[in-house]
């Protein structure tokens, strides 16, 4: 069967590839700082959710890499926070990673962000 005619409950077109995404993401427009040994660079989440994130850089990190972050926020946030991730996915213009522990809460609130990020 052609995968393009699966269809979600909703009626959408059923992705491809399967998601583990533990909870809904959320747009976000946050600015990090990456590190992966001494591969160290600037990135910007795109989303958020309660297991990974989507973040856009030119870094070049390959699937099961494992990144520290320093998550800085967007123009509101009162305070960065450090997490550690894996790479999970390789896009064009950045990466997919996931939580190497769920932080309690969302970023947003965990890095006193008071304004959600616009789409």
């Amino acid at each position: 069967m052609d995968q393009s005619s699966i269809k979600t409950a909703t009626g959408k077109p059923k992705p491809a590839f399967m998601e583990h995404r533990w909870g809904q993401r959320m747009p976000c427009r946050a600015r990090a700082r990456l590190s992966a040994g001494a591969v160290m660079g600037a990135g910007r989440l795109r989303n958020v959710s309660s297991s990974g994130a989507l973040i856009e850089t030119a870094l070049d990190l390959p699937v099961h890499t494992q990144v520290e972050l320093v998550v800085l926020g967007n123009e509101s946030a009162t305070r960065a926070v450090e997490v550690s991730a894996s790479v999970v996915r390789v896009e064009r213009d950045g990466i997919g990673v996931e939580w190497c522990e769920t932080p309690g809460g969302s970023i947003c609130a965990l890095i006193g962000c008071t304004t959600r990020c616009a789409r």
